[in-house]
């Protein structure tokens, strides 16, 4: 039997034609769960949840009534949540000589206020026991310039988890963070058609590949099975090759 039949999985930043969030939730749809995915965009899901038998809900994480909204469908349609992903970002670089207050808030009201807000929404739908994880970056756990504003949220998702882990002790709730490596997506296209990024990341990573929308899924999966990891709470797990113990390339 498949790992995740009778589970229910609602994955917010879906819409991608190649992104973490589409890619686990076909994941997860092939180990037999009920999946509802989200984005702002609906149509843009249509085809994702007609491909994998799912849910498709427009939601704005910037908004906090469609975040409870996105769960109250969930559980019209399959009865209760067991698994939250949140994958939605916006990448916003800049120095911090360059920051403004306006350029700072689209990563906060996504990356931070957003993900903080639906775990709230996932934590109340999950009732008695359910896995939240969030896509976080290699990029919250190494320092680089031009980072501030995205990796600060990132890291501070990161740290509310910790937080989480300790407010909904008793309920058998775990909250858990994948910190990813550069990996191709929708989101970091245009780093890979940049001369000498890949082989700068390769040089400061020990196992000498890039990451893949395939490694995100496994990684996915093994923080959503109770069985796989039921007694991981609290933590970051790199999926970087082990570019994690090193430091980002400088360009």
């Amino acid at each position: 039997m498949a790992s995740l039949t009778g589970k229910t999985a609602v994955i917010l930043g879906a819409s991608g034609t190649h992104n973490f969030g589409a890619a686990i939730a076909k994941r997860f749809a092939a180990e037999g769960a009920n999946v509802v995915v989200a984005a702002r965009r609906k149509e843009a899901l249509d085809a994702l949840a007609a491909e994998i038998g799912g849910l498709a809900v427009a939601c704005d994480v910037t908004q906090e009534d469609t975040i409870a909204a996105l769960f109250a469908a969930a559980q019209e349609a399959y009865g209760s949540v067991d698994i939250a992903v949140f994958s939605a970002g916006i990448y916003g670089p800049g120095t911090i000589a360059e920051l403004s207050a306006e350029s700072i808030r689209p990563s906060l009201e996504v990356s931070f206020i957003g993900a903080v807000l639906f775990m709230k929404h996932a934590a109340d739908a999950m009732g008695d026991g359910g896995s939240f994880i969030t896509v976080s970056s290699l990029t919250a756990r190494l320092p680089g310039p031009g980072l501030a504003a995205y990796a600060g949220a990132r890291a501070g998702t990161d740290y509310v988890l910790k937080v989480a882990a300790w407010e909904y002790e008793g309920r058998n709730l775990r909250f858990n963070s994948i910190a990813a490596g550069l990996i191709q997506t929708d989101m970091t296209d245009m780093l890979f058609d940049m001369e000498g990024i890949v082989d700068a990341h390769l040089e400061h990573t020990p196992l000498k590949r890039m990451g893949t929308l395939e490694d995100m899924a496994e990684a996915a999966l093994f923080l959503a099975d109770d069985k796989r990891s039921g007694f991981i709470n609290g933590q970051v797990l790199d999926l970087a090759g082990g570019q994690q113990i090193g430091r980002l390339p400088r360009f």
